[in-house]
């Protein structure tokens, strides 16, 4: 993402000692964290806050995180928990994908004329279609477009980020991908069946 990363990789707040297991998979993840926080609430100081908070939550139980099947993916419950909290107060995702829609689209200054200027219009209602079909994906799905479509990680990152194998975020993103299609069939914002992307 063009927003600024995860400002601390190495740390969490002033004097808050995390074991050393702890802080090499905050150096691995933090980032992957940051941009998902970011992309999910569109306020940086608050997606730092609450990265940092999920890794001290993280450090109070890490040992039985680590004896748990994919410690990856129990980090990532607990990271997405806390996300999912301050969604409830602050909404940005459909805003972020209608502004994102907008700024793409082809003939960009996109005010110079009438036709630009509708055009833009359309791509802004787009965007908050698309956006608000996203948000009503399930928990999982919904982890795995904004990651790899507003955050922009490939499969494996994505894989990586939620504690998953890359088999399954691919299916992740064909069913999420299809329940978008059959939301948003009538305004043709999404081609039908799997892209190339889908694999990458």
């Amino acid at each position: 993402m063009s927003e600024p990363p995860f400002a601390d990789t190495a740390g969490t707040a002033p004097g808050v000692e995390l074991p050393i297991t702890l802080e090499a998979f905050q150096r691995l993840h933090a980032d992957a964290y940051f941009d998902y926080a970011y992309a999910c609430l569109g306020d940086a100081a608050l997606a730092q806050t609450i990265v940092s908070g999920a890794f001290v939550e993280l450090g109070d139980c890490w040992d039985r995180v680590l004896t748990c099947p994919q410690p990856a993916a129990t980090a990532w419950a607990a990271l997405r928990h806390l996300v999912e909290v301050e969604r409830e107060h602050r909404d940005r995702l459909d805003e972020r994908v209608a502004f994102s829609v907008a700024l793409r689209l082809k003939g960009e200054p996109f005010l110079d004329d009438l036709d630009a200027i509708t055009a833009a219009v359309e791509g802004l209602e787009e965007g908050m279609a698309l956006g608000a079909a996203i948000k009503e994906l399930p928990a999982a799905k919904f982890d795995v477009i904004v990651l790899r479509f507003v955050v922009g990680l490939k499969v494996a990152g994505t894989a990586q980020a939620m504690g998953t194998d890359e088999a399954t975020v691919k299916s992740l993103t064909t069913q999420a991908r299809t329940k978008l299609e059959g939301r948003l069939r009538s305004r043709r914002l999404l081609r039908p069946g799997t892209t190339d992307k889908d694999q990458e």
